[in-house]
């Protein structure tokens, strides 16, 4: 069946996207205040991507920017990053990648690779190399040893990267696989995070819990 960007807008998935940038906010102000080398403010996107599918991940996080943008401008240049995971992520759901380990380990790289360049780009077009968050310290490091800036630049986020994707995408799973299986069956993206047996098709093609 296609698959389009209506297909995604539901009421449901709609309504999910201030949970999703409430929880992005947080996480942006806690990376923030404490100067920490990752970034936890992609949560929010990654777990509405996942259930509600890419396009309403690519609002989720689009969004999120722009509210973190009135508290740090430094926030809405990096929009493309964000939509880049709403994206990738709401993919590869609609894939299923992340019912298996193999597929959450190929996610785990993609989450990682693509929003890390994407990131680069507007980090060093923007802020010539330095956002003042925590990766400076690392890219710092990095261009002393005689590097170039995007690698530098690339290098620090790809560094971050493994525990921002790691702990983003954990998360992320941890909380649907708290959802109750009522509420999974009513997103489009819902139905295979759904634990075995709490959810069977009737007879006519429904779901029943």
């Amino acid at each position: 069946m296609k698959r389009g960007i209506k297909h995604d807008f539901t009421l449901l998935a709609i309504q999910l996207i201030p949970v999703g940038v409430a929880i992005n906010v947080v996480g942006y102000q806690l990376s923030t205040i404490l100067k920490l080398p990752l970034f936890l403010d992609q949560i929010g996107t990654t777990l509405v991507a996942i259930i509600a599918g890419p396009w309403v991940g690519v609002v989720a996080g689009g969004l999120s920017n722009i509210v973190n943008g009135m508290l740090n401008p430094v926030a809405i240049a990096f929009f493309p990053v964000s939509m880049s995971v709403g994206l990738i992520t709401g993919f590869l759901s609609r894939w299923k990648f992340y019912t298996n380990i193999f597929g959450i380990i190929f996610a785990f790289f993609a989450h990682n690779i693509i929003p890390s360049f994407v990131g680069s780009i507007s980090t060093i077009f923007v802020f010539g190399g330095v956002t003042g968050t925590g990766l400076d310290f690392i890219t710092g490091a990095i261009l002393a040893s005689g590097k170039e800036l995007f690698y530098s630049v690339f290098s620090s986020n790809l560094l971050s990267g493994i525990l921002t994707s790691g702990v983003t995408i954990a998360i992320s799973l941890l909380i649907i696989k708290s959802i109750p299986p009522r509420f999974l069956t009513k997103m489009k993206y819902g139905y295979p995070y759904i634990r075995k047996g709490a959810v069977s098709r009737s007879p006519k093609g429904g779901l029943q819990t």
